[in-house]
């Protein structure tokens, strides 16, 4: 398999978090842990750690994203909400998180690179090809245990290339949360299918995201997730 020495980790985006949580851990035989939710966003998340070709990762997990029962829904799936967490107006707003969601898929994915900001500017400053990663969001998540973490990254609307590109993701000084106790899966397979297979492979070329792809009729991301329970294929 394919895979960036700076995968952070995979987003699974889901209508119904609990519902998810149960489904996962049916299939997989383990369940996702509360990770928090996201004050103002409308959304809540649950994850797991990773393990590649049977070795966990330090630095990469799965993030299992859906709306927060206790939060307007709004922020999370409507286009056109404000977003209620901008202390500036005039800045660009979030992009819903799950917009269209209706069952769960590998909506996208974040690498971490060395360097943040210059990654950021170099991504601005491509031709060729050109890149765009949208705006840097400062983000939060409280955890069930009342801590708030803080990280930004990278967001643009719609994802570019279906989810396909990465985002970038700065860990600030919070702990990345790979290092918690969790259980695991193993990422068996990710792969992307796209109708323009050599400008997509160009493009995670120049962020050195390079994974799998395939020719398919959209873009779309695909992962194998193995358990000690059984298979999931999203």
């Amino acid at each position: 398999m394919m895979l960036p020495a700076t995968f952070d980790h995979l987003v699974i985006a889901v209508p119904d978090l609990a519902q998810s949580v149960e489904q996962c851990e049916a299939v997989l035989g383990v369940r996702p842990v509360p990770g928090g939710v996201h004050p103002g966003r409308g959304t809540a998340n649950a994850l797991l750690g990773l393990e590649f070709a049977g070795t966990r990762a330090e630095r990469g997990y799965l993030e299992l994203l859906g709306p927060d029962p206790e939060q307007n829904p709004d922020p999370a799936a409507d286009t056109t909400a404000p977003d209620p967490t901008a202390p500036d107006p005039t800045a660009p707003a979030l992009p819903p998180a799950l917009a269209g969601v209706t069952a769960p898929l590998v909506q996208r994915w974040a690498i971490h690179p060395r360097g943040f900001d210059r990654a950021v500017t170099a991504a601005a400053e491509a031709t060729d090809p050109p890149v765009d990663l949208g705006a840097v969001f400062d983000m939060s998540r409280r955890t069930p245990d009342g801590e708030t973490l803080r990280w930004r990254l990278t967001r643009r609307t719609p994802l570019a290339l279906g989810g396909i590109q990465p985002f970038l993701i700065d860990w600030l000084d919070t702990p990345h949360p790979a290092s918690r106790a969790m259980p695991t899966v193993a990422l068996a397979q990710f792969w992307a299918t796209s109708p323009t297979v050599a400008d997509t492979r160009a493009v995670l070329a120049a962020l050195d995201a390079r994974i799998e792809v395939e020719a398919g009729e959209t873009d779309a991301l695909h992962a194998r997730l193995e358990g000690p329970g059984g298979t999931w294929l999203l």
